[in-house]
């Protein structure tokens, strides 16, 4: 019955709070501006990569939040 109640109550959240339905605005991706350069380590040396050394390369970004 507790297990319920938590159900109901993150559906009654998902549909009456604004912030969680609505959309972030969509905005076209602008065709030649460039980036900016950040460095990040690689993931099994640690040494520095930067988004700079892939110029002329199609490189995807996936940006996201946890929170």
């Amino acid at each position: 019955m507790k297990m319920l109640s938590w159900i109901v109550l993150f559906i009654f959240g998902l549909f009456f709070s604004g912030n969680v339905l609505t959309a972030a605005p969509a905005y076209p991706p602008q065709v030649g501006t460039v980036h900016p350069d950040f460095v990040l380590p690689e993931i099994d040396s640690r040494q520095p990569v930067s988004l700079s050394q892939f110029r002329g390369k199609k490189v995807l970004l996936i940006n996201f939040a946890s929170w």
